[in-house]
């Protein structure tokens, strides 16, 4: 996936690090103006951030162009896990409070426990091998394309 820089950037923004590229991620898509990349903790295989390339903190201060990119991009990428991974349900949600970057998790479910405060702090101490992360990318990268070629 390649480099798009935007502005206004906050150089101490991890996401914005991420998004000019200065830290690596396994990305799943990206477009002039969105990125998502797998969580290198996350609550289950295949969670996944959708962010905007220009820095916000705040999803309500987002364009309203901007703000219905980021969730049906979010949306697909719900459908594509649902498909991948088969889970009861598939959660979105933006919190924001660790990086003060607008950011969607799409996170495959099985349980409500697996969006609790302790299953949260249980991911902060855990990180999947890289060879995982590599191949849950490229198999989410395949599904995206293919949903692309034939949408609903």
């Amino acid at each position: 996936m390649g480099k798009v820089l935007m502005q206004p950037r906050n150089h101490s923004c991890l996401f914005c690090a991420i998004v000019a590229g200065h830290v690596p991620c396994h990305a799943v898509y990206e477009d002039a103006h969105l990125l998502a990349f797998l969580d290198h903790q996350p609550l289950n295989p295949g969670h996944d951030l959708v962010v905007p390339k220009r820095h916000e903190p705040d999803f309500h201060r987002l364009a309203a162009a901007l703000y219905g990119a980021l969730m049906q991009l979010a949306h697909r990428l719900g459908k594509c896990l649902a498909h991948l991974y088969q889970p009861p349900k598939v959660g979105l949600f933006v919190i924001g409070f660790h990086v003060p970057h607008v950011h969607v998790h799409v996170v495959p479910l099985y349980a409500m426990t697996d969006m609790s405060a302790e299953a949260f702090e249980r991911a902060q101490r855990t990180s999947p091998a890289v060879a995982v992360l590599v191949d849950s990318a490229e198999q989410i990268r395949q599904a995206l394309a293919v949903m692309r070629v034939y949408p609903d």
